[in-house]
């Protein structure tokens, strides 16, 4: 290679390593990556790739044969054939299907294999079977056999078999069975993988090495494989899947097009030789077969002048080479080594010179040329796919900068702290008056001064009870009553409704005070405004429930308990001498019932005693009254106790439920911390990685920049 050769190969590779770097992130830069190593390879080759298109693949054999007369041409051009779609049945040169099964290019090319420490040698081709498999390794056995040099082969490590399903034109799968692996385009596959055109092959390791050799997998049409029979209904056209056919059958230096001069112009051919004028191919080349034109010599004329008029409307008629060659003698058919009338052996000999001194010494600077213009089109592909990256790196950063509302994320962070120290203080304040006002709450429920306590109601109904006084047999027995007791009513069962239903009533509502009112909002409050300081984070989604205040307290559970019930009756005697009074007091016992499992027997006195000289010196009368009001204020101590005492066990029990929200205020916040912490965590590894992102991105687009100019 000359030193400027060797310069942009340097160029491709380095481009190809950069879009190879590129493409494990994205796979349109590893397409552009395979494309600049075929570029590169080509470049290698110093061989221009002379491309043989066909609509009838017996004149494609013909043309190839033609030029591998030729010793000197295969040192300066790749041949390669190829047919075109048939858009109608034509009249095919007539030859047995036999003989043109048995022409040397009847086998197909599929797979070729290329040792990636040796470029210079020839690939080798290998045929694929229809039916079997195709064993590939280091071992003997193996129809493709590797060299023992490349370490990382195992001895049977793949198989190469048609596909299940496969369509008429075949398809192939290459499946796995080794140690190291094998590797379609950079990617390890997984038991079998379906082959495409052009895909390639590492064994045993990710890139080709001198351990690891690759494998190109091809698939051409075969032009010396029998045609199918054709339908009774013309073809319908294809427009889009031939087009992309077309546009690799142009890729290639110089495009020559056989033509039957008994068939017009196809679609086909006419889109093909536009194709190439628009891919600036050094040469077009489209020659008229005159032996097929022998059989009808005016219709052959007709359609070589239809084929000249079209080219000079096209304006193509100076940029397409139209040579007039009889391709008879080398028909699949034909004995390539019987004699050749000289006159046409003079038109072959002058064409084989015309390819020949086309490209005399031009074949290097041909090449650097054609590959400089499709290495800067890949460029340019490379650079718009750098510019959608960089698009979607802005837009990523307008999408969080908009979730962030121009905050920055150190003054995000600042703004979180000072929110988590507000919820802090704010609970303490919350709970501190909370509890400030259920303890003024609870003292006002039993103020005995304050006429709506339940104090003062049971003083009061206590000081209105009257005394009935009944005599039997020398007994006196006194007891307390009240008009509003009803007729199976006594007074402890009125006062235990009486207390029963306003605790209940203070309970619940007290506990609704706690849970919304006190302290600006009560425990709801202290959930609503933490759930509000916390909302300056972006997408921050809190769990409603978390922030939610139990709305059920159970008041019915502090009321079950065990108590004494206060006997409201006495029963007395006056003894003969007049010295004695004895009193006889009773106090039933009453269990009613069991509070928080354990029962709590609340005692008091049932009664005052009197002493013996204060009865003897009060009159009957007297006697009765003072047996009355100390019957009253035994009364009304013992329930005055008895309903502080549940007042106490109440207030407990919203306390504990305070305390229980408390915990489940910090659980609450403890999570949104945690959560707000990744995602702060995410936003910055986002925005770092963001940037470093456009810093590679900027970095390689001026690479690429350098590259474009060494081109």
């Amino acid at each position: 290679m000359s030193p400027k050769t060797e310069q942009m190969v340097n160029c491709l590779q380095e481009i190809q390593k950069l879009a190879g770097d590129r493409g494990q992130q994205d796979p349109s830069f590893a397409t552009e990556a395979r494309k600049f190593g075929s570029l590169t390879k080509k470049l290698k080759s110093q061989k221009l790739l002379f491309q043989i298109v066909s609509q009838s693949p017996p004149l494609a054999y013909a043309v190839a044969k033609l030029t591998s007369k030729s010793c000197t041409l295969p040192a300066l051009y790749q041949f390669q054939t190829a047919t075109l779609p048939e858009e109608h049945q034509r009249t095919e040169i007539p030859i047995s299907q036999v003989e043109y099964q048995r022409t040397e290019l009847a086998a197909p090319e599929a797979v070729i294999l290329q040792f990636t420490n040796s470029s210079s040698q020839e690939p080798i081709s290998h045929s694929l079977p229809k039916r079997g498999k195709l064993l590939v390794g280091r071992r003997p056995d193996c129809q493709i056999q590797i060299p023992n040099e490349y370490g990382f082969v195992s001895g049977h490590h793949a198989e190469i078999v048609p596909a299940a399903n496969a369509n008429p034109s075949g398809s192939w799968q290459i499946c796995d069975t080794s140690t190291n692996g094998t590797y379609v385009n950079g990617q390890r596959i997984e038991g079998c993988h379906t082959l495409q055109p052009d895909d390639r092959i590492v064994l045993g390791y990710r890139e080709p090495t001198d351990r690891s050799p690759e494998l190109i997998f091809k698939f051409e049409y075969n032009i010396a494989s029998p045609k199918a029979q054709p339908s009774s209904s013309p073809a319908k056209p294809k427009t889009d899947s031939n087009e992309e056919l077309y546009q690799q059958l142009v890729d290639c230096e110089v495009l020559c097009l056989a033509i039957d001069p008994t068939q017009p112009l196809s679609n086909a051919q006419k889109r093909i030789i536009e194709l190439g004028q628009e891919a600036r191919l050094f040469k077009i080349i489209a020659i008229v077969d005159l032996s097929a034109g022998d059989r009808n010599p005016e219709l052959a004329q007709s359609n070589i002048d239809a084929l000249q008029g079209w080219l000079k409307e096209q304006n193509l008629d100076r940029v397409v080479a139209r040579p007039l060659l009889p391709l008879a003698p080398f028909y699949p058919s034909k004995d390539t080594n019987a004699d050749i009338d000289p006159k046409a052996q003079q038109e072959f000999d002058r064409f084989l010179q015309f390819l020949e001194q086309s490209v005399a010494g031009k074949v290097e600077d041909i090449l650097l040329q054609r590959v400089a213009g499709k290495a800067k089109f890949g460029l340019a592909t490379i650079e718009r796919a750098y510019a959608e990256k960089e698009a979607a790196l802005k837009q990523q950063l307008q999408e969080r900068g908009a979730l962030l509302q121009g905050i920055g994320l150190e003054e995000l962070d600042g703004q979180i702290r000072k929110a988590f120290k507000q919820i802090a203080e704010n609970k303490e304040r919350s709970l501190r008056e909370i509890r400030l006002e259920l303890t003024k709450s609870k003292a006002t429920l039993v103020d005995g001064f304050n006429k709506e306590s339940l104090v003062y109601k049971i003083k009061k109904f206590t000081d209105e009870l009257k005394p009935v006084v009944t005599e039997q047999e020398g007994q006196t027995s006194l007891r307390l009553t009240a008009d509003v007791l009803g007729e199976k009513q006594t007074i402890h069962s009125y006062l235990n409704r009486l207390y029963y239903g306003d605790m209940a009533k203070w309970a619940k509502e007290e506990w609704e005070r706690v849970r919304g009112s006190y302290a600006g909002g009560g425990l709801q409050g202290l959930y609503d405004r933490a759930r509000d300081s916390l909302s300056i984070v972006p997408c921050l989604e809190l769990p409603s429930s978390s922030f939610q205040v139990n709305s059920e307290f159970d008041v019915y559970k502090c009321l079950q308990y065990s108590f004494v019930e206060f006997d409201s009756e006495v029963s007395y005697q006056s003894s003969p001498e007049g010295s004695k009074l004895v009193l006889l007091g009773s106090a039933v016992m009453g269990l009613v019932g069991v509070a928080m499992g354990n029962p709590v027997m609340l005692m008091s006195a049932g009664m005052g005693v009197l002493g013996r000289q204060a009865a003897q010196q009060q009159s009957k009368s007297s006697k009765t009254d003072n047996i009355a009001d100390n019957l009253r204020k035994g009364l009304c101590n013992h329930y005055q106790s008895l309903a502080k005492s549940i007042t106490e066990k109440l207030a407990h029990q919203i306390n504990l439920e305070i305390e229980a929200e408390e915990r489940r205020f910090k659980t609450a916040i403890e999570a949104a911390s945690e959560e707000i912490g990744n995602y702060m965590k995410e936003s910055k590894k986002g925005l770092i990685d963001c940037d470093r992102q456009q810093k590679e991105l900027q970095e390689q687009k001026n690479k690429l920049r350098e590259f474009g100019k060494r081109l």
